[in-house]
């Protein structure tokens, strides 16, 4: 059974979302627990309502240190694995489910619009390299949380996603892109990547045409859908390369060559940022030599040479 939630209620959730403290936050929830429905289908969120309430007049919980009383959050999230991927959308485009199917992290995935309260972290294994994901609290026309503009400016890689399901598609697309503008990000102009999600969707071949036909030749779509994983092997291509990134296999003289754990860096990096990356003590290697296409096998270089994705190097100290 739905729960047939009011606006009203939604309305209060954002401001939920929002607030900076215990206080803001109880009187919230305490209006949210008045005007929402009581029947079956709202149980639950009534349920979790009055859990939330209940923890907050219990007392704060602490962080940094016992008894400080403070409640500590940061809207940084430290970068992790080979570029950090911020998923950006509506309520009900599916980035939970993408989360939850396609990264170890276990979100909880709802139809109820909103599920998603703070930013949670997966990551994402491409090849012989991880992606971190980061799913979002949604946005609107007339919200988004500081918390997404912040990650959105601060990510290697923004990531629009919407959804096939929806009627409301292009005013969705419309929200998403008003959003990186507004964190100085990639515009329409620049081709920005754009997940079109949910294409296992009752009617979404119709609403996938109408997406390319308005704007297929301003953005870069990539239909897939979370439930079934169609679509996704593109899209993990695609991340890779719009992060614009390359990977260089390290090789200790003598021994065979190991592909499980690459050196992650950016396309247009030299030899001595791969030393680098592998140990600061590395930086001063007396030569080096290289393999891959670029090269005849087995090759000196210099430490400005640049190296290319899939190249081996080996570093005589």
């Amino acid at each position: 059974m739905p729960a047939n939630l009011p606006p009203t209620y939604y309305k209060l959730k954002h401001q939920h979302e929002a607030a900076k403290t215990d206080e803001e936050r109880l009187s919230i929830l305490e209006e949210m627990l008045r005007i929402i429905p009581k029947h079956k289908g709202s149980e639950k969120v009534v349920s979790d309502i009055r859990h939330r309430i209940a923890k907050i007049k219990k007392g704060p919980a602490t962080a940094g240190g016992k008894g400080t009383g403070k409640r500590s959050y940061s809207e940084h999230i430290p970068k992790q694995g080979a570029g950090q991927v911020v998923l950006l959308g509506p309520p009900n485009s599916g980035k939970s489910q993408m989360l939850a199917n396609f990264t170890n992290a276990k979100p909880e995935v709802s139809p109820t619009p909103y599920t998603t309260t703070t930013p949670m972290v997966g990551m994402l294994p491409y090849e012989n390299i991880q992606f971190q994901i980061i799913d979002t609290p949604s946005i609107t026309p007339d919200f988004v949380l500081p918390t997404v503009l912040t990650l959105t400016r601060n990510a290697d890689l923004p990531l629009p996603v919407i959804s096939l399901a929806s009627d409301n598609l292009l005013d969705d697309l419309d929200i998403v892109v008003a959003l990186l503008g507004e964190a100085d990000r990639e515009t329409p102009e620049n081709g920005t990547l754009i997940v079109a999600n949910q294409l296992d969707a009752a009617g979404a071949a119709e609403r996938l045409d109408i997406l390319k036909e308005f704007y297929g030749d301003v953005f870069r779509i990539f239909p897939i859908s979370a439930e079934t994983g169609e679509g996704k092997d593109a899209l993990w291509q695609e991340i890779y390369t719009e992060l614009d990134i390359l990977r260089v296999y390290p090789k200790a003289p003598g021994k065979p060559i190991e592909h499980d754990e690459p050196i992650v860096l950016p396309t247009g990096a030299t030899v001595l940022d791969a030393a680098r990356s592998l140990h600061k003590d590395f930086a001063e290697f007396r030569f080096a030599r290289i393999w891959g296409p670029e090269w005849h096998d087995g090759q000196s270089v210099s430490r400005n040479d640049v190296v290319y994705d899939g190249d081996i190097v080996e570093f005589h100290l």
